[in-house]
């Protein structure tokens, strides 16, 4: 396949593609959480090949549209796990919540439509250093329930009526994630927050002081 011309504009799925290779220079401690942040607002903001070829990633007027290795699995890959298949949580007209012990894949999708969307990650283990969080709160609640060390960046979530209360710091502690939140929170309610009281009896009920943070994967 010839590459294009770098005046030829990209779209969602080359940004994507963008996204998911800087996620994988952070993971290899490449790049730091600062530089991830610079180049993730750079991508968003890029309208051709030739402005996501200033990035320090191979060039995507060419890699982007060279055939890539496809790993042999007997096994289909679970969601989340790439930014055209991400997990998605959808509250429609009722309510949908993840909690307990699960692997947290690195590309979330949560709509709250007219419902209630409840992520509680207190007991996961997140499987990338930055989870990217596609939000779509239409007219419904959506609450992110976090460890102490986790951290959120809401610098790219817009919103109507709607309103965001984000009670973590932005800059995650010592092997922790970052969750990077982007969309709208639409007419609805978004709550970012750590553990509360109630939160913390029903982990003690469980014979758990805290919440384990399992290492990241290098």
């Amino acid at each position: 396949m010839s590459s294009p011309r770098p005046e030829v504009r990209i779209g969602d799925r080359e940004r994507d593609l963008v996204t998911s290779v800087l996620q994988d220079a952070l993971a290899e401690g490449r790049i730091t959480l600062e530089e991830l942040d610079a180049r993730l607002d750079a991508t968003l903001k890029a309208r051709t090949y030739a402005d996501l070829d200033l990035l320090p990633v191979e060039p995507p007027s060419t890699a982007l549209t060279a055939s890539r290795p496809v790993a042999q699995s007997r096994q289909p890959v679970p969601p989340g796990h790439a930014p055209e298949d991400p997990l998605v949580l959808d509250a429609g007209w009722s309510s949908v919540a993840r909690s307990g012990r699960w692997d947290l894949p690195p590309f979330l999708q949560l709509n709250g439509a007219m419902g209630t969307v409840k992520l509680n990650c207190l007991q996961v283990n997140p499987l990338a250093p930055l989870i990217d969080v596609q939000v779509s709160g239409g007219m419904g609640n959506i609450t992110i329930v976090v460890p102490d060390a986790w951290a959120a960046n809401t610098d790219r979530l817009t919103s109507s009526w709607g309103m965001a209360n984000v009670k973590v710091s932005s800059t995650p502690g010592p092997g922790a994630p970052l969750l990077v939140l982007h969309g709208s929170v639409g007419w609805g309610w978004l709550k970012i927050r750590h553990a509360n009281g109630l939160d913390r009896r029903r982990l003690e009920k469980q014979g758990l002081r805290g919440s384990p943070r399992p290492p990241l994967p290098r």
